[in-house]
């Protein structure tokens, strides 16, 4: 099992490489997600959730515990979470086995592919 520091280690190494992506990416993916969403990951293994902003392209602090109301959330393992942000595994096929769950509209789901 993955340990909440390298779930945190991975998840702002995902914020930095969005944040040093070129102005093209932030602009496609603000295009795709036009509205400020609130991204949730639930680890339920480790018994936390991590939650931030995307908004214009760019995703803002990571910050630990439960969002309010997030617009997307996803529940996953530890391990398949780490694996998913490490590229060894593909979001959609971690998907489509059952191994990531999202809740959020189907249109965020296809968004959230460019991320990963």
């Amino acid at each position: 099992m993955a340990t909440k520091r390298q779930v945190e280690l991975r998840l702002r190494e995902l914020i930095a490489k969005l944040d040093q992506a070129g102005d093209h990416v932030h602009a496609n993916l603000a295009r795709a997600m036009p509205d400020p969403r609130v991204i949730q990951v639930d680890l339920p293994d480790l018994d936390t959730s991590y939650w931030t902003e995307l908004s214009g392209g760019r995703m803002g602090k990571l910050h630990r515990g439960a969002s309010e109301d997030p617009e997307i959330r996803l529940i996953s393992s530890s391990d398949d979470l780490v694996e998913v942000l490490d590229g060894s595994k593909s979001l959609f096929s971690s998907y489509k086995a059952g191994h990531i769950k999202v809740e959020a509209s189907l249109w965020d789901v296809m968004a959230l592919r460019k991320l990963m």
